[in-house]
């Protein structure tokens, strides 16, 4: 495992939307396990690919009692209900900014092993995993 180096606001590759990944195997495993220990070594909630200069559609999170990842992830809203607050992001650091965010949301995608799977959010963690897809599309903020 390695701590990569994170790309700061300005970089293109932060503003260009994240390629899914096709090809599921070890380097891609060694990717996931890199970006988590990122995410453990700069005590964020979320890291995405794109933030590390790798324009993939994958991104590490670790929130209270949930951590995990999601490979070519996908958002459902259960309901209409909001949050807003403020955000930080690892690429822009020591700046918040107030987000409206969904208060619940249903990510699904899947595992570095290519196996199905699905986190539901609320509150924090829902912002985190917004957060995170929005890298992956190329926004921030």
């Amino acid at each position: 495992m390695a701590v990569l180096p994170i790309r700061l606001f300005g970089d293109p590759v932060l503003t260009t939307p994240a390629e899914p990944v096709t090809t599921f195997d070890a380097e891609l495993r060694r990717l996931v396990r890199n970006l988590d220990q990122t995410l453990y070594d700069q005590r964020g909630s979320g890291l995405a690919a794109p933030q590390v200069g790798v324009g993939l559609r994958v991104f590490a999170f670790h929130d209270e009692d949930v951590a995990g990842h999601l490979v070519n992830p996908v958002l459902d809203f259960p309901d209409p209900e909001e949050q807003d607050g403020p955000e930080g992001c690892l690429s822009i650091p020591g700046f918040y900014f107030d987000t409206k965010r969904r208060m619940n949301v249903v990510a699904k995608g899947f595992t570095a092993d290519g196996d199905p799977v699905q986190v539901a959010g609320a509150g924090h963690l829902a912002r985190c995993l917004q957060h995170e897809i929005d890298h992956l599309d190329g926004v921030l903020f």
